[in-house]
Protein backbone atom coordinates (compact mmCIF):
# COMPACT_ATOMS: atom_id res chain seq x y z
CA UNK A 1 0.00 0.00 0.00
CA UNK A 2 1.23 3.49 -0.83
CA UNK A 3 1.11 6.38 1.59
CA UNK A 4 0.26 9.78 0.07
CA UNK A 5 0.03 13.20 1.62
CA UNK A 6 -2.58 15.49 0.08
CA UNK A 7 -3.96 18.94 0.76
CA UNK A 8 -7.75 19.30 0.84
CA UNK A 9 -9.91 22.38 0.66
CA UNK A 10 -11.63 23.06 3.98
CA UNK A 11 -15.05 22.20 2.55
CA UNK A 12 -13.75 18.86 1.29
CA UNK A 13 -12.31 18.01 4.71
CA UNK A 14 -15.64 18.95 6.32
CA UNK A 15 -17.43 16.71 3.83
CA UNK A 16 -15.19 13.76 4.70
CA UNK A 17 -15.59 14.48 8.41
CA UNK A 18 -19.37 14.47 7.96
CA UNK A 19 -19.22 11.15 6.08
CA UNK A 20 -17.16 9.66 8.92
CA UNK A 21 -19.53 10.97 11.60
CA UNK A 22 -22.53 9.54 9.75
CA UNK A 23 -20.92 6.10 9.86
CA UNK A 24 -20.83 5.75 6.10
CA UNK A 25 -17.05 5.40 6.26
CA UNK A 26 -14.83 4.26 9.09
CA UNK A 27 -11.66 6.04 7.98
CA UNK A 28 -10.62 8.92 5.78
CA UNK A 29 -8.81 6.40 3.59
CA UNK A 30 -12.09 4.56 2.93
CA UNK A 31 -13.77 7.80 1.90
CA UNK A 32 -10.93 8.75 -0.43
CA UNK A 33 -10.79 5.23 -1.89
CA UNK A 34 -14.52 5.45 -2.67
CA UNK A 35 -14.02 8.84 -4.32
CA UNK A 36 -11.21 7.44 -6.45
CA UNK A 37 -13.38 4.47 -7.44
CA UNK A 38 -16.11 6.91 -8.55
CA UNK A 39 -13.56 8.95 -10.49
CA UNK A 40 -12.22 5.80 -12.15
CA UNK A 41 -15.75 4.69 -13.14
CA UNK A 42 -16.53 8.14 -14.53
CA UNK A 43 -13.30 8.16 -16.54
CA UNK A 44 -13.98 4.67 -17.92
CA UNK A 45 -17.47 5.76 -18.99
CA UNK A 46 -16.02 8.89 -20.60
CA UNK A 47 -13.46 6.84 -22.51
CA UNK A 48 -16.13 4.37 -23.69
CA UNK A 49 -18.35 7.22 -24.91
CA UNK A 50 -15.39 8.86 -26.64
CA UNK A 51 -14.46 5.60 -28.38
CA UNK A 52 -18.08 5.14 -29.52
CA UNK A 53 -18.16 8.68 -30.89
CA UNK A 54 -14.84 8.22 -32.70
CA UNK A 55 -16.14 5.01 -34.29
CA UNK A 56 -19.32 6.75 -35.47
CA UNK A 57 -17.32 9.64 -36.93
CA UNK A 58 -15.04 7.17 -38.71
CA UNK A 59 -18.07 5.36 -40.18
CA UNK A 60 -19.50 8.69 -41.32
CA UNK A 61 -16.25 9.72 -42.98
CA UNK A 62 -16.04 6.36 -44.76
CA UNK A 63 -19.62 6.73 -45.97
CA UNK A 64 -18.91 10.23 -47.26
CA UNK A 65 -15.77 9.01 -49.02
CA UNK A 66 -17.90 6.35 -50.72
CA UNK A 67 -20.40 8.97 -51.91
CA UNK A 68 -23.10 7.89 -49.48
CA UNK A 69 -23.67 11.38 -48.14
CA UNK A 70 -26.88 13.27 -48.70
CA UNK A 71 -27.80 16.93 -48.84
CA UNK A 72 -29.23 18.49 -45.73
CA UNK A 73 -31.05 21.70 -44.91
CA UNK A 74 -29.57 23.69 -42.03
CA UNK A 75 -32.88 25.44 -41.41
CA UNK A 76 -34.72 22.10 -41.13
CA UNK A 77 -32.15 20.93 -38.58
CA UNK A 78 -32.62 24.17 -36.62
CA UNK A 79 -36.42 23.80 -36.63
CA UNK A 80 -36.20 20.17 -35.49
CA UNK A 81 -33.77 21.14 -32.71
CA UNK A 82 -36.02 23.96 -31.51
CA UNK A 83 -38.99 21.59 -31.45
CA UNK A 84 -36.99 19.07 -29.43
CA UNK A 85 -35.95 21.72 -26.93
CA UNK A 86 -39.52 23.03 -26.67
CA UNK A 87 -40.81 19.52 -25.97
CA UNK A 88 -38.41 19.21 -23.02
CA UNK A 89 -39.35 22.53 -21.44
CA UNK A 90 -42.17 22.16 -18.98
CA UNK A 91 -44.48 25.18 -18.61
Amino acid sequence: MTRLTITLRDEDQHFIDSALKSGRYHTESEAVADAIAELRAREELHQARLKDLQEKVSIGITQLDQGQGSAWDANAVKVKGQALIASRIKP
